[in-house]
């Protein structure tokens, strides 16, 4: 588990009412000013009151919509939760950005390749984004809270990266509804920043009981939709910063999908559908695809940290996974489908030997745990490598 205050949790809004504001909560909730328990599509307060729940805010589901190119970002209308302006605010957004610039920057890089990017074009194209300037806020924050650091910033660094991750998330809708070519780059580094701090959000998530982090993947998919889109805006500009990400990871995809390779021998295993309790298993062409899709992948990168170990390239090729997966794969993690948690522990196993990055942290550990803990007796057999990946 991450520090104490660095896991998104809600901050006070009502302090009378003794509940902590939700982040995406139900649009009646939030109006109302009571905590919403989340769940989808109704939430506890919606069913006991029988009343519409209408989820407005809801960033793991919400996909790009596409409009009319524009050069041209609206201007940045203040809510009632944003920080008041002023001395204080500047302060903080000082203090937010000189740690970005010392030390977030670097540590967000997954190799070599991307340092330059990520500790220098950030913040030199968010002068002309709050989308992506409120998201370099809120991963200074968490990075603040990784370190033990939360006295720095007055109010707790939890509730700051909380207060400004909404404002992020905001603003990067506005822009992504507004996309054009000029504001390509930036769109796309916000999507990647907030990628990291969906990792962090995964870290901190509660496991009892255990449930699939499909939202996590499908929040991964909203990324995959604004390259996509913005591919569409610039086209083969080598220039631009856009253009540049999604040249820079073309080996390890095929139009922003899994390749279809079908090298997973040595994870064939998995595939395995010969015992009396998986004959009732779905399985359908499309599942069958979407499987070794996904291990074909697992594959290329176990093979690649048997050559290179625990490479920049590996590492990029695990965090890009989720963004690039089949969405069938996702709809069974999100069913809880046990061959789709087996292969997913086998990805969280991967990511283990990156635990010493600190918006990666224990989530590997504790996944892999997690879903040995809430799969049938009958599965754990097929667990045996991502177990024995966890304890070494």
């Amino acid at each position: 588990m991450m520090a104490s205050g660095s896991n998104l949790l809600p901050p006070p809004r009502v302090p009378k009412l003794g509940h902590k504001k939700s982040m995406f909560g139900c649009q009646r909730c939030r109006t109302r000013r009571v905590k919403c328990n989340e769940a989808k599509p109704v939430c506890h307060n919606c069913s006991r009151h029988g009343l519409p729940c209408i989820y407005d805010r809801d960033v793991f589901v919400k996909a790009p919509e596409k409009k009319s190119c524009q050069a041209q970002i609206s201007p940045v209308v203040p809510e009632e939760s944003d920080p008041p302006e002023g001395r204080i605010r500047r302060m903080l957004e000082a203090r937010l950005m000189h740690q970005y610039l010392v030390e977030t920057g670097t540590s967000i890089a997954a190799d070599e390749r991307t340092v330059e990017l990520f500790s220098r074009t950030v913040p030199k194209v968010a002068f002309g984004s709050d989308g992506l300037l409120y998201t370099m806020y809120t991963v200074s924050a968490l990075h603040l809270a990784s370190l033990g650091r939360n006295e720095e910033l007055e109010g707790g660094v939890g509730n700051v990266a909380n207060t400004y991750f909404s404002m992020a998330i905001r603003e990067h809708n506005k822009e992504i509804s507004q996309l054009s070519k000029e504001t390509a780059d930036a769109v796309c580094l916000t999507s990647c920043l907030i990628r990291s701090v969906a990792h962090v959000q995964l870290r901190g998530r509660n496991r009892q009981p255990y449930t699939p982090p499909w939202q996590w993947l499908v929040l991964a998919q909203t990324s995959r939709s604004t390259f996509q889109e913005a591919w569409e805006r610039v086209g083969p500009d080598p220039e631009s910063v856009a253009f540049q990400l999604i040249m820079g990871t073309s080996h390890i995809h095929e139009m922003g999908e899994l390749p279809i390779r079908r090298h997973f021998h040595r994870l064939q295993h998995l595939m395995d559908q010969s015992n009396e309790f998986q004959v009732t298993e779905r399985w359908d062409p499309e599942i069958q695809d979407a499987y070794e899709r996904t291990l074909s992948y697992l594959c290329t990168a176990l093979n690649l940290a048997d050559e290179e170990g625990s490479s920049g390239n590996v590492f990029r090729m695990l965090i890009m996974f989720p963004m690039f997966a089949d969405r069938n794969f996702i709809n069974l993690v999100q069913a809880g489908s046990p061959r789709a948690l087996v292969v997913l522990a086998h990805y969280f196993a991967l990511l283990v030997r990156f635990e010493d990055v600190w918006w990666i942290g224990s989530v590997g550990t504790d996944e892999v745990r997690a879903i040995a803990g809430a799969l049938p007796d009958e599965w754990q057999g097929l667990l045996d490598w991502p177990l024995k990946a966890v304890q070494k």
